[in-house]
């Protein structure tokens, strides 16, 4: 988040939101029992759509900035098509460029 501009105190707060995840149980309407997950964010949490996308989007923003830098290349479908270096689909991500070295350490930099 930080390498999409955001500033270090609303880092620091979704970082709290996200490590100080909770349960509790009702018996009988009344809440009884707290628990405290040893891991962060849980499949339907409120906050697991928003965190979602705003992964999506800086690995997208950080992605496209290297291809911009031609430090990866993506792929054409045409010569006159733009060049694809990424597709996300639900939970899926696609990276495309040259199986090289080089633009393998670009990719693991940018994760």
């Amino acid at each position: 988040m930080l390498k999409l501009g955001f500033c270090n105190v609303f880092v620091n707060w979704v970082m709290c939101l996200v490590s100080t995840v909770s349960y509790s149980f009702l018996i009988n309407g009344i809440p009884k029992v707290y628990i405290r997950p040893t891991w962060g964010v849980r499949q339907g949490d409120l906050l697991s759509p928003y965190l979602f996308l705003l992964c999506g989007k800086g690995l997208t923003s950080m992605l496209r900035s290297a291809e911009e830098r031609r430090a990866i290349s993506g792929i054409r479908i045409s010569r006159e098509s733009p060049s694809i270096s990424h597709i996300l689909f639900a939970d899926d991500t696609m990276i495309f460029g040259r199986a090289t070295v080089e633009e393998a350490e670009v990719i693991m930099g940018v994760y």
